[in-house]
């Protein structure tokens, strides 16, 4: 998979936005927004010119989309002490102490660990605990998942991809994004049965889908959740 950057471009009210651009063999061409950033997906055989009229005839899709991550960003910027888990707000309070240690006592998380008062090392520690968690909790909800799974699972473990909530691999190996411990459980389910579905499916066709539908009937309403809300996932790392 090939990657360019500035080889495309979007005049928005705001200015010039750069668009990346990556080529994949597909059916048709995509465009994605995450973390304020936009990028085309197209075929190798598709031109420039064409592309950019793709863009052009998205431009104000694409301004809503940024204008929403602006607003986001500006919510996080302004409340840097709430941490999203589990689809709730927790105020996070931290304490000096000689080792990191964490707990949740109702709407609080309290995160104890050495110069916790440097930013660097308060992150590190946050996101150290949300991956624990994330390893404890994924855990559970697969024991759960696995006895509706029509292949057997072998194995899984958790993933740090920036673009990936979740795969699967040939050899029936699962891997899930860390980041999905801070959505609500709803979601992580619907990641769970989407990359079972490919147990049985290595693909997205109708057969996929249908058996995503199996598992998780009304899935759609969690992929939309994704869609409009996925990119504060990733305000801790």
């Amino acid at each position: 998979m090939n990657a360019r950057h500035g080889a495309l471009t979007l005049t928005l009210p705001d200015g010039p936005v750069a668009v990346r651009l990556t080529r994949r063999q597909r059916q048709s061409v995509g465009i994605r927004i995450q973390r304020g950033e936009v990028e085309v997906i197209a075929p190798p055989g598709v031109s420039l010119a064409y592309l950019q009229e793709v863009l052009a005839k998205k431009r104000d899709w694409i301004a809503g989309h940024l204008a929403r991550h602006r607003d986001s960003a500006g919510q996080q910027v302004a409340h840097p002490d709430m941490v999203l888990f589990a689809g709730e707000n927790l105020q996070l309070h931290c304490h000096a102490a000689q080792r990191i240690s964490a707990r949740v006592e109702g709407s609080a998380l309290h995160l104890a660990g050495p110069q916790l008062e440097l930013p660097a090392r308060r992150q590190a520690a946050l996101v150290s605990w949300l991956q624990r968690e994330a390893k404890r909790r994924f855990a559970e909800r697969l024991q759960l998942w696995l006895p509706r799974a029509a292949r057997p699972l072998s194995g899984w473990a958790l993933s740090g991809a920036r673009s990936r909530w979740g795969s699967c691999s040939g050899r029936g190996v699962v891997r899930l994004n860390w980041r999905l411990v801070q959505a609500p459980p709803a979601i992580l389910d619907y990641v769970i049965a989407h990359e079972l579905a490919h147990l049985l499916h290595m693909n997205h066709s109708k057969a996929f889908w249908a058996e995503v539908e199996r598992l998780y009937p009304g899935w759609q309403g969690a992929r939309q959740w994704l869609k409009q809300h996925g990119e504060s996932l990733f305000h801790h790392g």
